[in-house]
């Protein structure tokens, strides 16, 4: 799955309060994705790391970000 995916696992949590509440009652990332395999979306535990890693490379370029000098 790519970022895309996880988005649209996210999307379809904003639209179904059954998989939304099911998601938030999740302790670890292996139900999170027994419980989104259930509702066809296919999650590996590496896409969790890897939008992990991206945040924080993200978080990072927007924090090093320098302003310009004239305005």
């Amino acid at each position: 799955m790519t970022r895309e995916g996880l988005s649209n696992l996210l999307h379809a949590a904003e639209h179904s309060l059954s998989l939304r509440s099911k998601l938030k009652n999740c302790s670890n990332y292996q139900e999170l994705i027994d419980i989104a395999t259930d509702y066809g979306f296919t999650v590996k535990l590496c896409d969790f790391q890897n939008e992990v890693e991206s945040q924080r490379i993200e978080d990072w370029f927007r924090n090093s970000k320098i302003s310009p000098i004239r305005k």
